[in-house]
């Protein structure tokens, strides 16, 4: 969303390595970032993803359990804090509903034929998919690509190393112990760099011998 809106407020708060919730509580609440309380900070996380999925103020006020004019206050305050993220939105459906489609950053295109209906759900669906594709779709890009590179780069070699699972943007791999700095220090370049962004691409690391006892790993 930052990379697409050009929003420089958001782009500022990813360039600057803070916690994106938090920052976004911050600018929300009109507090310095280090005063954000965890239930503010819970706020900024649901108002990212809400406006992703193009939530209304009933729908937020349910999901974070406040009083509807509490949650239309978040709403217009998010947008005052973010300005160009509205702007792109309006566009994006502006174009959607002229050509019928929209694109992830890679090209890969998604018809919405929801935009002509005559239901008002329906159409409401459409336009709320329609902003969303571009950016949930472009993450999907990206750890596709991300994968494809690291396979290639893996059958190189013995296997040290199989990835076993995606999930969402997270890859599970096994790993013989004695390879899993080297590959590790692999994995984190090749899913930084799957698509290069106008804000930095941060992966996490974590190992561990089983998947509910992984600990951060610093590379």
């Amino acid at each position: 969303m930052a990379h697409l809106s050009e929003d420089p407020a958001l782009i500022a708060a990813f360039e600057s390595g803070d916690d994106i919730h938090a920052a976004t509580a911050a600018k929300i609440f009109n507090i310095p970032l280090d005063k954000v309380t965890r239930e503010q900070r819970m706020v900024g996380k649901t108002m990212n993803f809400a406006t992703l999925y193009g939530q209304g103020a009933h729908a937020l006020a349910q999901q974070l359990k406040v009083d509807y004019a509490t949650a239309r206050g978040y709403i217009d305050e998010y947008f005052a804090q973010f300005p160009k993220i509205k702007i792109w939105m309006n566009k994006t459906l502006e174009e959607a509903q002229e050509k019928g489609y929209v694109e992830t950053l890679g090209g890969r295109k998604r018809y919405f034929p929801e935009l002509q209906a005559s239901n008002h759900m329906m159409r409401s669906f459409g336009e709320r998919a329609a902003i969303n594709h571009p950016v949930q779709g472009t993450a999907a890009d990206m750890i596709k690509r991300a994968m494809i590179e690291i396979e290639k780069e893996l059958s190189l070699n013995p296997k040290p190393c199989t990835l076993i699972l995606q999930i969402h943007d997270e890859l599970l791999f096994e790993c013989d112990p004695k390879d899993v700095e080297n590959v590790a220090k692999m994995v984190k370049v090749k899913m930084e760099n799957a698509l290069k962004l106008s804000v930095p691409v941060i992966v996490d690391l974590k190992t561990g011998s089983n998947w509910g006892e992984m600990q951060p790993l610093e590379i």
